[in-house]
């Protein structure tokens, strides 16, 4: 079953030839835009087919992922029986936050989320999975570094962004002669004029500091070439089996891959600490 540890020694096995992501971008011109790039690289990266042909990797993608979405159908990406994944493309290293847009961010993704469409909720049989935010830095179409990280260190428990959500809602409905109208966003006011012709749709903007920025004690400097950074909390990294780590292990140390053990902040309480693999590989 693929799993982020597959994905980074599929990556790291095949570095010299993906690096340059319009060389692994698809022929469509929508491929070609820089994140979208980013985002077949990274569901390559999983379903381990680079090298293939377009049937070839249509047939892995499907055997890899239960569901492939895009911005206007999150998330990106679910393995089967796996994890939920989200891809955001930043320009800099430098960049202090992502952009989630109307999303605000998931430790977990929960199959009862109304912004999630009826294809991803029905596409497997689930009803919570590990949230995983991969973030790469991508320059003059060149992947300068790749950032994997779970959503359990990085993101609090959904009730707390949601309470910001509701409160906004409940207060337009605490406003008199206005006429609102059913909606996923924060809120519609329908017919704001006199000719009832203007409607006004209040969408969230959420943001979140870039984990290149709230993980930088863990992180080191960026690479000349390319920098890989992976956060797992210690639980999860248990759960992909013996053999897998046992061979994902085996394969770091051959290839200067550095595997250590931190600590990160509970995102849900600061004050404890949450026992984390840290993976780093810089060529």
């Amino acid at each position: 079953m693929a799993n982020v540890l597959t994905a980074i020694t599929v990556i790291i096995q095949n570095l010299n030839s993906t690096s340059n992501l319009s060389a692994q971008s698809g022929s469509s011109n929508r491929a070609n835009l820089a994140g979208d790039a980013l985002e077949h690289f990274v569901k390559c990266a999983f379903a381990d087919c680079f090298d293939d042909d377009d049937q070839t990797k249509k047939q892995k993608l499907n055997s890899t992922f239960s569901y492939l979405g895009n911005n206007s159908n999150p998330p990106d990406a679910m393995l089967k029986g796996g994890d939920a994944i989200e891809i955001k493309k930043l320009e800099s290293a430098g960049t202090t936050q992502l952009q989630l847009n109307s999303s605000y961010p998931k430790k977990k993704l929960h199959s009862e989320n109304p912004k999630i469409g009826e294809a991803c909720r029905t596409c497997e049989s689930w009803s919570v999975k590990d949230m995983l935010y991969v973030i790469g830095v991508v320059k003059n179409k060149q992947l300068k570094v790749l950032f994997f990280v779970y959503g359990d260190i990085y993101c609090d428990d959904k009730a707390v962004y949601e309470r910001i959500e509701t409160a906004i809602k409940d207060g337009l409905n605490t406003i008199e002669g206005i006429e609102l109208a059913e909606t996923n966003e924060l809120g519609r006011v329908n017919k704001v004029d006199h000719l009832g012709i203007t409607d006004l749709r209040i969408r969230g903007m959420w943001l979140i500091k870039s984990p290149l920025h709230h993980f930088e004690d863990l992180m080191g400097s960026v690479g000349q070439d390319f920098k890989l950074i992976a956060l797992i909390p210690e639980d999860k990294y248990k759960q992909f089996g013996e053999q897998n780590i046992n061979d994902f292990e085996s394969f770091c140390k051959d290839n200067n891959v550095a595997i250590n053990d931190v600590v990160a902040q509970n995102p849900d309480n600061p004050a404890l600490l949450i026992n984390t693999k840290s993976i780093i590989f810089t060529k």
